[in-house]
């Protein structure tokens, strides 16, 4: 490029740019128009758009309980914690949280549309749901505890929802007596339910909230009572610590800890013998008086621990049910039919493996399995309409099942029926012959359904009938005994799990028990 054709600076500074007029229009005139259209847009997305494109307003809720769940037309829209938006108009939104009452709300959503981003519109609405009752909330809440506490332990990136911690929230409205009266049984129960330091810290953060309303100081002394109460009343209390908080045991629990294991090393079980005989139907019921079990229980670490419980006269049925027994249940109660396993299931009652392997044309003596604790219970009902004056047939409490067991705990290998003497199923009732109080079958066989819910520490224990409601309000139900798919020396009189009520399996039955009202 040649010196002349570059251009320089002096070149720049002389070049003059003129805008030419528009539609004859001059340039002072349209520029300020312009920038007034612009920012008019600008204010127009800003203060207007947002208010057109998304019409309506923020729900917000305060009241109690603090998170229930929103309906429209019987459709769930959120939760009072993080509220709703709603577009203009009038609803009627329905209130619900287990426990309480319903309640319906009259809501107008006004239609603003200016300034809705900078100043969002707000509805304010304020509630307040009557509980049905103190057990309409615990309960269930307790039986959701009880799942979680079985569920293993928690970890930095899995915790365990605070159930309880929860309930006691909304149980605010309710008399401060009312509170006050079920958080030691609360406390008891819990504890013996739970398995992990999470659901340790639920219970006792639930239990004081209850037992000391308003955060009183009484209440917490109470409450703190409550506690050194239960942990003194049973030195079975260290080895439940010693598995719930291993990180926390120091060489006292540990010292404790042997001490118990040396005792119960040399623990002898009680021999109780039978009084006579009922016939209820098919059934014999071998008696037996009530009074003081005292055996042993396993914890779910494997530690062995001494407990009492009490039982009232009792007769446990002498074998399990029978397929043949069950098929004349189910002739009078066809709701409980295999083909009505749809309808089960969605009751809540079995599961799809119901009465699976069961055919009702050909009934054997074989124990029926596959048999949930729901029906299992449903054929108790039955067989106690031709019960005597005076008793009823239920499920066996563990303890009850415990103390029939007694005579055949000592022959377990002997007159049990396991693996090493059926593989492939269980066999006929009273098979493998009678222990010395006319059992069959308690060993082996097939593991039995008992009335308890399952609690991994059961001497845990509250005098109240609150405690009792609590304690048995869990899914998951106690099983005793073993079965056929297992080893002899696998199995004790102090062998138990927990299975869902829901659950039927091949390796489950039951038998019936006869109680005195």
């Amino acid at each position: 490029m040649k010196e002349s054709e570059k251009i320089t600076d002096l070149d720049i500074e002389k070049v003059k740019i003129t805008l030419k007029p528009i539609f004859g229009i001059r340039p002072r005139i349209y520029i300020p128009i312009i920038y007034a259209l612009i920012i008019l847009i600008i204010l127009f997305f800003l203060l207007i758009n947002p208010g057109l494109s998304n019409p309506g307003a923020k729900l917000s809720f305060e009241g109690n309980p603090n998170i229930a769940a929103l309906y429209i037309e019987n459709k769930y829209i959120g939760n009072t914690s993080d509220g709703i938006k709603l577009r203009p108009g009038s609803y009627q939104i329905q209130i619900r949280k287990r426990g309480f009452e319903p309640k319906t709300i009259d809501i107008k959503v006004p239609n603003r549309i200016f300034a809705t981003l900078i100043l969002p519109p707000r509805v304010r609405i304020q509630y307040e749901l009557e509980a049905e009752s103190l057990e309409s909330i615990l309960i269930p809440s307790f039986r959701e505890f009880s799942s979680w506490s079985l569920s293993g332990r928690p970890s930095a990136i899995y915790q365990l929802p605070m159930v309880l911690s929860e309930a006691s929230k909304d149980l605010v409205a309710l008399p401060p007596a009312d509170r006050v009266s079920i958080a030691k049984p609360l406390l008891a129960a819990g504890l013996s339910a739970a398995q992990n330091s999470s659901s340790i810290r639920d219970v006792i953060f639930a239990s004081f909230s209850l037992g000391a309303p308003s955060a009183s100081p009484l209440g917490f002394v109470s409450m703190a009572r409550n506690v050194t109460a239960l942990l003194a009343s049973s030195k079975n209390y260290v080895a439940a610590f010693s598995e719930i908080a291993p990180e926390r045991t120091d060489d006292t629990i540990r010292g404790a800890l042997s001490t118990l294991e040396k005792e119960t090393s040399t623990f002898e079980t009680t021999l109780y013998n039978s009084i006579g005989v009922h016939m209820v139907g098919p059934h014999s019921f071998i008696m037996f008086n009530g009074g003081n079990l005292k055996g042993l229980t396993i914890t779910p670490g494997g530690t062995r621990v001494p407990y009492i419980a009490y039982v009232p006269e009792f007769g446990l049925s002498s074998t399990e049910v029978t397929q043949r027994q069950f098929a004349g249940f189910l002739k009078e109660n066809p709701e409980w039919m295999p083909e009505n396993r749809a309808t089960l299931i969605g009751k809540g009652f079995v599961d799809s493996s119901y009465l699976a392997d069961f055919d009702i044309s050909s009934p054997s003596d074989k124990p029926i399995t596959g048999v949930s604790w729901y029906a299992a219970n449903a054929y108790c009902a039955w067989l106690s309409k031709n019960a005597p004056l005076g008793y009823k047939v239920e499920l066996p409490t563990e303890a009850m099942w415990e103390m029939a067991a007694t005579q055949a705990s000592r022959k377990i290998a002997d007159l049990g029926v396991f693996s090493n003497r059926s593989s492939s199923g269980p066999i006929s009732v009273g098979y493998s012959g009678h222990d010395a109080s006319g059992f069959s079958d308690l060993f082996g066989n097939v593991w039995e359904w008992t009335s308890d819910s399952f609690r991994p520490y059961k001497w845990i224990v509250e005098d109240s009938p609150a405690f009792d409601i609590l304690a048995n309000s869990g899914d998951s139900k106690t099983v005793k005994g073993g079965s056929w798919a297992n080893n002899a020396d696998q199995i004790s009189i102090e062998s138990r799990g927990p299975m869902p009520a829901d659950h039927s399996s091949e390796f489950l039955g039951f038998r019936p028990a006869l109680i005195r009202k």
